[in-house]
């Protein structure tokens, strides 16, 4: 079982989450003050949420990364990307994907839960009639 959480934005990886390092006193203390925001309500999709539960506030989460990332504020596209791995503590990955519409951008974010698989290697396939025959 791997201790690295990825973050994919449109296949890419951008962000890597290692669970063996502990994080600073700091850093858990913003992420308690960003929880207890978090938990006195927000707008998700036009809609205010008062009482988020975990998918609500993981999807806010999410979505304020990859604006984080677009915005190219790093230190805040870390912070939430820490928040995530630490109320998902079973997440192995994250992968968002930027979609164009008539109406501006849309963001879908997948959370991967089991083991990711390292992509495979691609074989191809030439025969060779003049060298191998089948019996």
């Amino acid at each position: 079982m791997s201790d690295k959480v990825a973050f994919l934005l449109d296949g890419e990886e951008v962000l890597t989450y290692d669970r063996t390092q502990s994080l600073p006193d700091k850093q858990r203390e913003y992420l308690d003050q960003l929880d207890e925001q978090l938990k006195q309500g927000f707008v998700l999709a036009n809609e205010k949420i008062d009482k988020p539960n975990l998918q609500q506030k993981t999807q806010f989460i999410a979505l304020n990364l990859v604006h984080s990332l677009s915005k190219e504020d790093d230190n805040n596209a870390i912070m939430m990307f820490s928040y995530l791995v630490n109320i998902m503590p079973d997440l192995k990955q994250a992968k968002a994907k930027l979609k164009e519409t008539k109406v501006g951008q849309q963001v879908g974010v997948e959370f991967i839960f089991d083991e990711v698989k390292p992509a495979g290697q691609k074989i191809e396939f030439r025969p060779d009639s003049s060298k191998t025959k089948l019996h």
